[in-house]
């Protein structure tokens, strides 16, 4: 694994995934119609130093379900 630099703090990142019981989803609010399909989120990485985290989901995914 390559070394990941957190943006806020340039410490050391570690790369893996939330386990809340259900997966995190995001919903944009360009989608439209009565029946918006949440995006689930794919991994997660968190800075070792000061807890800074970022939410990872796939990209590709999101644009089929808000193309107009």
């Amino acid at each position: 694994m390559t070394n990941i630099i957190c943006p806020k703090c340039h410490g050391e990142m570690d790369e893996g995934k939330i386990d809340a019981g259900e997966t995190l989803r995001y919903v944009s609010n360009l989608q439209t119609g009565a029946f918006r399909s949440p995006t689930p989120s794919r991994k997660a990485r968190v800075c070792l130093n000061c807890g800074y985290i970022e939410l990872f989901l796939d990209a590709a995914e999101l644009r089929k379900k808000i193309q107009r």
